[in-house]
């Protein structure tokens, strides 16, 4: 096996009329290959129209006729997503002031849902109403549910208040325990 010493290894060098090509300046913080822009040209002919502020739009102000009107369209296009379309067909909106709706949801589970298409709810509303701050907020409303009778004491009143000759029933025969 032959070694390998140092007179054997010669180096080589080789010069080239070229200058080697040097890194840019500057270098891209992405990692991303720098872009090139092209300049503007005066002479364009195009209408180049100007950026409008939310405040000088002349939007129709929103009543909460016209607020549900625009709920019960947007309920009719939705029914191609079951889920949307049962999320939001049975809840009640009320308009708090023109850029702002609340929606009534039973439970906290319904906000956390209707959340994943607030983009569909609002982008659908704003583009009727050419609003575009329109906002809405999810309010939880629990109805209110009267105690059912179990004892036999709320049962005979529960029975005497819709029918009152129970009472005088219960008179006749004061004997009778609940």
């Amino acid at each position: 096996m032959p070694s390998a010493n140092a007179d054997s290894f010669t180096s080589v060098s080789t010069s080239t009329s070229q200058p080697e090509p040097q890194a840019p300046a500057h270098k891209p913080l992405s990692g991303l290959p720098h872009r090139s822009f092209s300049s503007i040209s005066i002479s364009h002919t195009e209408v180049i129209k100007p950026i409008q502020s939310l405040e000088n739009n002349e939007i129709e102000p929103l009543t909460q006729e016209r607020l549900e009107e625009l709920w019960h369209k947007l309920i009719e296009n939705c029914k191609d997503d079951d889920k949307m379309h049962e999320l939001i067909a049975d809840k009640k909106v009320v308009l708090k002031s023109n850029n702002l709706f609340q929606i009534q949801v039973p439970n906290l589970y319904f906000d956390t849902q209707l959340r994943n298409y607030q983009t569909q709810i609002l982008s659908f509303l704003r583009n009727a109403t050419g609003n575009d701050a329109l906002k809405y907020e999810a309010t939880v409303v629990v109805e209110q549910t009267k105690a059912r009778a179990y004892l036999p004491r709320e049962k005979f009143d529960e029975m005497s208040s819709r029918n009152p000759s129970m009472l005088t029933l219960r008179k006749l025969f004061p004997d009778i325990d609940f």
